[in-house]
């Protein structure tokens, strides 16, 4: 009989500290103090994105190695990625970056890191490039802006400014200030 109640105190101890000593995140209905982390939101890889004209054809393609939804809202943020405008002469642009952000509304993309800017006549000897870290395309105006340091390459020429702003629809490219030229022979 006294085995039997030492053996039932002994369990009962054992029971008890237990459940004094385990995790507070391994008991069930426990809440947990430590912060959730915000679960992801969608995610595409490869992914683009086209906006079309009034007559349906492509206007903005956007493409990107991987597009990600930030905390389930209305933004996008999209790694190393490739933007082509169509402008409604059939001249086009296009803009290159490491990273972008889509505002909510999508009609601001902000192009960050390596960002290189280039007309449709990319093809043809002497296109200019426009090189900056930074750079804002708003969709609907179809102007690309930047107030951070620009280079444009031009054959042997280069040109830097600190500021710019390019019309795209346009053929305009305005430079804002500390504009500076090399020209070679």
């Amino acid at each position: 009989m006294r085995f039997r109640l030492l053996s039932l105190i002994a369990v009962l101890a054992l029971a008890i500290s237990s459940w004094f000593l385990s995790p507070p995140g391994r008991m069930p209905g426990a809440p947990s103090t430590a912060p959730r982390a915000a679960s992801p939101g969608y995610y595409l890889k490869d992914g683009v994105l086209t906006e079309y004209d009034a007559n349906g054809d492509p206007s903005v393609r956007i493409a990107a190695k991987r597009i990600d939804q930030v905390e389930h809202g209305d933004e996008v943020l999209l790694h190393d990625i490739r933007v082509d405008y169509q402008a409604p002469d059939g001249s086009q642009w296009v803009m290159l970056g490491d990273l972008a952000h889509v505002r909510p509304g999508g009609n601001i993309v902000d192009l960050s890191g390596n960002v290189e800017m280039q007309g449709s006549e990319h093809a043809r000897i002497g296109a200019p490039i426009i090189r900056t870290d930074a750079l804002s395309y708003d969709v609907s105006r179809s102007v690309a802006s930047t107030d951070g340091e620009v280079r444009i390459d031009y054959l042997l020429h280069t040109l830097t400014a600190r500021g710019l702003v390019a019309n795209l629809r346009e053929h305009t490219v305005k430079l804002e200030s500390r504009v500076n030229g090399l020209f070679h022979p």
